[in-house]
């Protein structure tokens, strides 16, 4: 019993970083929910990878020091960073179409008078 509450003890720090790069993820996939645009997206996308690597550097050198919901904050920071540098992809891409089928649409109608 003793040895259990130890391990449990272990490690009391938080990492780092490790909340912002979960909160800069969810920022990343609400900014392009929300429609407040892609670049917003990317750049909160790009910090929260960039924050968990640091975080997940740090974990690796020691983890006894660091707690382990703190290495897993990070890891969900990471993964929503990924997803919303995707649906950033994917919005930068719909809005490239859109604007190509538009300047297409005038050529073609301009060419047609």
């Amino acid at each position: 019993m003793e040895e259990r509450i130890e391990n449990l003890n272990v490690g009391g720090e938080q990492l780092p970083n490790s909340s912002a790069a979960l909160v800069m993820g969810i920022l990343s996939i609400a900014c392009i929910c929300c429609g407040f645009g892609a670049v917003i997206g990317i750049v909160l996308g790009i910090l929260a990878i960039v924050f968990a690597k640091k975080a997940k550097t740090l974990y690796d050198e020691s983890p006894a020091k660091y707690t382990e919901s703190s290495a897993k904050n990070a890891n969900a920071g990471r993964i929503c960073g990924i997803v919303g540098l995707c649906f950033a992809g994917v919005w930068v891409l719909s809005a490239i179409t859109v604007w190509i089928l538009m300047i297409l649409g005038a050529i073609a109608s301009v060419g047609l008078h």
